[in-house]
């Protein structure tokens, strides 16, 4: 009997524990997001609604992956962070030609599914030289999302922090210089 009662506390424990990570991050209409060039598609109720980014947006060839890290609405605007990773140059040799970019994106979306507002950040990048200071590019605890990362070619250190609590404040960045050696 005490056996029983242990295992179903344990997978009791399992299950709230899955569940609080998840809820925040997976709140919201959206079923699936798919990429293709440097268009991001979210479907919802069998309905896609895409959103484009050009190259004064985006260093990379396009996106080859895309994944929904947050949605949340507030006050009927529905904010979504997304990771969006594609290929430095779309393959083949010389500097980058492996190479890998890595963005957040943060959209602000109204009821019609029309773009108020977005924000790009890039945080690994082979042109610019950014690596994360961490094995992982970001962390997501209790709803928020932290990125540490080195811009080398800026010469700083930066860390963005997003609260997918209050989404609508979009992300803050904070910049600190590389020290000299």
């Amino acid at each position: 009997m005490r056996e029983v009662c242990r295992s179903v506390i344990a997978t009791g424990l399992v299950i709230s524990a899955f569940s609080a990570g998840m809820s925040s991050q997976q709140r919201g209409p959206i079923e699936k997001v798919a990429a293709a060039d440097k268009s991001i598609a979210l479907h919802v109720h069998g309905n896609h609604h895409n959103y484009d980014f050009d190259d004064r947006e985006m260093v990379m060839h396009g996106i080859d992956e895309v994944k929904l890290l947050f949605q949340s609405r507030v006050k009927g605007s529905l904010y979504v962070l997304l990771d969006a990773k594609g290929s430095s140059t779309g393959g083949g040799m010389g500097q980058c030609g492996a190479g890998q970019e890595e963005y957040l994106i943060w959209l602000n979306l109204d009821a019609k599914w029309e773009l108020d507002d977005k924000k790009l950040e890039l945080i690994a990048s082979c042109f610019a030289t950014i690596e994360s200071t961490e094995e992982e590019p970001y962390e997501i605890d209790h709803g928020k999302l932290t990125a540490d990362y080195i811009n080398y070619t800026d010469k700083v250190q930066e860390q963005l922090t997003y609260d997918s609590f209050k989404p609508e404040k979009g992300w803050a960045v904070r910049h600190s210089p590389l020290p000299d050696k």
